[in-house]
């Protein structure tokens, strides 16, 4: 999969702030570490919203979805090959996006 440098530097952006999320420390540390990890994404514009004529926007994320998705699947493969079968990791992953 052929991803373009703003989507190569999206995917770093994201695994920052997985890295910066720290499991013991209280929520307000890891919003303040996420933003900060996450301020970036606005320095290497990796979504464009453009406004026509009739002021409609268009918001094109189109670069950060194959470096999001590839390391989706990365994820899961490694966690897949460490312990549970590939559904059963998906399906954890699911419910805590379903559980917030």
């Amino acid at each position: 999969m052929a991803i373009p440098e703003v989507g190569r530097l999206f995917g770093h952006v994201l695994l920052d702030a997985v890295a910066a999320w720290d499991d013991e420390a209280d929520e307000a540390l890891n919003e303040r570490t996420l933003n900060l990890a996450l301020a970036r994404l606005d320095e290497i514009e990796a979504i464009r919203v453009t406004l026509d004529d009739q002021d409609t926007a268009t918001v094109d994320a189109s670069d950060v979805l194959g470096p999001a998705v590839m390391l989706l699947l990365q994820a899961v493969r490694l966690a897949s090959l460490r312990g549970p079968a590939r559904e059963v990791v998906i399906a954890d992953l699911r419910r805590d996006l379903d559980d917030g």
